[in-house]
């Protein structure tokens, strides 16, 4: 079991793992630089909702709250969440392969690819839209997407990923960058490494207790090959 450190306990070179390993990555906030975008299709459709447009301020405070808490703070059912998630996605497509790679994101993928490690992608997003920008990208990497619209049941749908890929509990780790991802990997027993580049605060991910906390993605590479 990987031990709760910080990630510059964990330095080493870009060597092999020791063991077979699958990592598996969240997508928007992760990978991919959404925020801009869902936050600019939220406002465009907040008004139905009769929720107030979404400005800097606001937007920094919910990087602060759990999923559960901007929910309830903006009034938004849990029966129209569905309906919410794969209406953005389906305008998400049309400039999914024009948004931004995160910096050294890339690189890292390429480099754990060449050292052997078995990739991933767990996320909410439609495997449509993944697909599109990693083709965009020319990031052929990954072993497996899957897509699984389900907010706050992802550590049911990271056990489907386990179970449908064979990969043992003891040989994966787990990057995203918000505070269900850190829930979800421990009800599910998996190692997860959290990103402060994405949606969530440092702060409010170290108050989740992740086994790796990292700034950048590089810090993904040491860990995995220390």
């Amino acid at each position: 079991m990987i031990e709760n450190v910080d990630v510059n306990e964990a330095r080493g070179g870009s060597r092999p793992p020791k063991r077979d390993l699958t990592v598996i990555f969240d997508f928007d906030g992760t990978i991919a630089d959404t925020l801009a975008a869902i936050v600019r299709l939220a406002n465009k459709y907040n008004a139905d909702l009769g929720i107030p447009p979404l400005d800097r301020e606001e937007i920094e405070a919910m990087r602060g709250m759990s999923s559960r808490a901007i929910l309830k703070k903006h009034r938004i059912p849990l029966a129209k969440l569905p309906y919410l998630l794969i209406h953005y996605q389906k305008e998400l497509s049309h400039e999914i392969d024009k948004l931004g790679l995160f910096p050294g994101i890339r690189e890292v993928l390429l480099e754990l690819k060449a050292l052997g490690v078995k990739l991933g992608i767990l996320t909410s997003n439609s495997e449509e839209n993944v697909e599109k920008f990693l083709q965009a990208r020319e990031l052929d990497v990954f072993d497996f997407i899957h897509s699984e619209v389900n907010l706050f049941g992802k550590s049911r749908a990271l056990k489907h990923v386990l179970k449908e890929n064979e990969v043992d509990r003891g040989e994966v780790i787990y990057v995203g960058d918000e505070a269900r991802d850190i829930d979800a990997c421990r009800k599910a027993k998996v190692p997860v490494i959290a990103v402060s580049w994405g949606f969530q605060r440092r702060d409010f991910l170290i108050d989740h207790d992740p086994n790796f906390i990292v700034d950048s993605p590089g810090e993904i590479l040491e860990i995995v090959t220390a």
